[in-house]
């Protein structure tokens, strides 16, 4: 009995690699039919500077750096249907990057700026013409902000770190030259907000995005990570259990794109209004000031080193924004920022199915109508010999 179910597996086993090798099929790319496309990509807000990255579209295995150049661009701005300008080109910028067999290319853009500011409610319509392509254009409306009413906060510990970043130039405030003498805390300090956030439209479909941008360093911008906690109004975005991430060795971060932004839809909207319910860590900052002769009675001075060391507490800026449709889809669906810096910039080759709001083109022109709060972190309660658990 055993021999003969022995067979019977070997008979099958051996049918189904023969019907798998008739699934092999050949298929025929005619790239030499390939018509290249202006490419558009850039993000609008009100009451600053449109910047407007060109390029052109390549094939997939087309590597070369000036592959996407093109010659004589033209940018023409129109608002609420009047030609207002010609955009001038403003720079080039190089970017390198990975497309999606993995291999390394560089591409440059052309970076156009307007001097105009469009406004709320404005229609802004951008065609770009260049030799032997056809004119592209996309035209988009800048909606109303969003309004931030109300931000609660509360501190809460746990013994593991909440968010587990994967990001190696995620930032440490601490020098080890300079804590030597000091005590970590046992356990992580952790902020949870709630902000109350009203919309006002008479109809649902809005989409939207959220930062907080701390003050650590004035020459250089820093973004938190955000936790979701259980709020059922990220699903669409980065999301966690904080129960599960408590038990386990907090939320693990590998493969997401969007750390620092959370998104989100008007959906769970009541009569315009919603709480939302995050997160946040890593919050304090800490100063150490040298060459100090005396101790000035506070933060933690060090005479043998003749220091002084401050735990500090900088505000928070939250930025809550609506976004176009067209840009909460290519966030969602291709996991970059498509922003106004160089590397936002994602080159677009063919063939690829791709999503693009410009006509007779490629490309996302998307926009952002942000709301900005303050929120104030709260001093740090510990020891002056004692410092925020961070690693």
């Amino acid at each position: 009995m055993k021999n003969s179910s022995n067979r019977y597996m070997a008979m099958l086993l051996v049918g189904i690699w023969v019907s798998l090798q008739s699934c092999v099929k050949e298929i025929q790319l005619d790239l030499a039919d390939h018509t290249p496309k202006i490419v558009m990509n850039g993000i609008i807000s009100p009451d600053s500077l449109i910047e407007i990255g060109i390029t052109r579209s390549f094939l997939f295995n087309n590597y070369a750096s000036d592959n996407n150049l093109l010659g004589n661009t033209s940018l023409t701005l129109f608002i609420n249907g009047q030609k207002r300008e010609k955009m001038q080109m403003a720079r080039m910028d190089t970017i390198t990057h990975r497309d999606r067999f993995d291999i390394d290319y560089t591409a440059r853009i052309s970076i156009f700026r307007s001097t105009v500011r469009p406004k709320i409610g404005d229609r802004i319509r951008i065609e770009a013409s260049a030799d032997g392509f056809d004119t592209a254009w996309s035209e988009i409306t800048i909606p109303s902000p969003p309004v931030i009413h109300r931000i609660d906060t509360a501190t809460f510990v746990s013994l593991k770190k909440i968010i587990n970043p994967v990001n190696k130039d995620f930032y440490y405030p601490y020098d080890s030259r300079y804590i030597s003498n000091l005590k970590t805390e046992e356990f992580y300090r952790n902020l949870r907000i709630r902000m109350e956030v009203t919309y006002d439209s008479p109809a649902k479909g809005h989409y939207f995005s959220l930062r907080l941008k701390t003050m650590f360093r004035p020459e250089k911008e820093s973004y938190l990570y955000l936790y979701s906690n259980d709020d059922p109004i990220f699903q669409e975005s980065y999301h966690n259990s904080i129960l599960e991430d408590i038990i386990n060795d907090g939320a693990s971060t590998r493969g997401v794109k969007h750390l620092d932004r959370l998104f989100f839809s008007d959906k769970r909207f009541s009569n315009n209004r919603y709480r939302l319910d995050f997160s946040i860590s890593d919050y304090y900052d800490m100063q150490t000031t040298t060459n100090v002769g005396s101790d000035p009675g506070e933060g933690v001075y060090d005479p043998l080193l003749s220091t002084v060391t401050k735990i500090l507490n900088p505000p928070v800026e939250a930025e809550l924004a609506v976004i176009s449709p067209e840009l909460y889809s290519y966030f969602r669906m291709k996991n970059h920022d498509l922003n106004s810096e160089p590397q936002g910039f994602v080159m677009f080759s063919e063939p690829e199915p791709t999503l693009s709001n410009v006509h007779n083109g490629i490309g996302i022109v998307g926009v952002l109508s942000p709301t900005k709060s303050m929120i104030d972190i709260p001093s740090y309660p510990g020891s002056r010999e004692r410092i925020p658990k961070w690693k």
